[in-house]
Parts: C-alpha cells; sequence; structure tokens
C-alpha cells in the first residue's frame, strides 16, 4: 500500500479567503451604520425645521389676535414678497433655524358670518437653517452640514 503525500499550505489559502470575506462583512456593517446615522440626523433637523415652522405659525396668530376688532399681517410679511423672518437664536435646538412669515387677507374687512364680523388670513411659514451670514429668509442656501426644510400653510380666521 502507497502513502498519500502530505497535504501542505491548504490552511494558508483558507485563512487568507476567511480574512477578505470578514473584512468586506465589516466594511459593509460600518456603511450601513454610517448610513443610519446620517439618516437619523438628518430627520432629527427636519423635525427642528418643522417645530420653526410651527412656532412662526403661532406667532402670526399671536400677532392677528393682539388686535381682534381689526387684525392685521404683521410689518414686512407680505406674500411673495416677505421679508421678515423669525429667529431663535436664544433656543439650544433651535439656534440655527429661521422661520419667513407669509401672510395676506383672503376676505374683505369684517365679512359677516352669521352676523359675525370675520376676518380670514392666509398664511405660509417657511422654516429652514440657512447657512452662516448668507440668507436671512428661507428658503435658504443649503448648510454641509444637511439642509432641512419644512413649510406650513393655512387659514387663520378671527
Amino acid at each position: 500500500m502507497m502513502k498519500s503525500p502530505p497535504t501542505r499550505g491548504f490552511a494558508l489559502p483558507s485563512a487568507i479567503f476567511l480574512l477578505v470575506i470578514l473584512s468586506a462583512l465589516g466594511a459593509f456593517i460600518l456603511n450601513v451604520s454610517s448610513s443610519q446615522q446620517l439618516g437619523m440626523a438628518l430627520d432629527i433637523r427636519g423635525e427642528r425645521a418643522w417645530q420653526a415652522a410651527n412656532a412662526g405659525m403661532e406667532w402670526v396668530r399671536y400677532r392677528l389676535a393682539a388686535n381682534p376688532s381689526n387684525p392685521t399681517c404683521p410689518a414686512n410679511t407680505a406674500w411673495g414678497g416677505s421679508t421678515y423672518s423669525i429667529g431663535f437664536a436664544g433656543s439650544a435646538t433651535l439656534g440655527d433655524f429661521l422661520a419667513t412669515v407669509e401672510c395676506q387677507r383672503v376676505s374683505a374687512a369684517g365679512d359677516n358670518v352669521q352676523g359675525v364680523p370675520t376676518w380670514v388670513f392666509e398664511v405660509r411659514v417657511t422654516a429652514c437653517a440657512p447657512a452662516a451670514g448668507v440668507v436671512l429668509r428661507c428658503p435658504g442656501v443649503p448648510t454641509v452640514g444637511g439642509y432641512a426644510e419644512r413649510q406650513l400653510q393655512g387659514l387663520v380666521s378671527f
């Protein structure tokens, strides 16, 4: 009976193959993880932009309610040409956001609805985080950290 020659070098190619496969799997997991973190950060910025837009909408409601007998849109908030933006400099979470407010009256002054004088306004608030020092209204120039913008539009009546 003849002896078969000893096999040599079988473990080394197997080990190299396993190392290549495990390295590729590690790189894939790292890529997926960083993509998820970036997506989550953009989701948070989008939610903050929505909160800034909502705060701008509440500000307009407050300003309109300040004079219930004859409400008027706040100054410099003309529809389509607004130059008024609300900043949130004192806020830790909304400090880099602006909310540009646009307002217009859509009903005649004091239209009567069932005998009650009513004023109807269309309000649009666009919130964003523009690049620092570039634009002071929204929509702005996208920032490096991810641009987020949200817009709320609705009717406000008194």
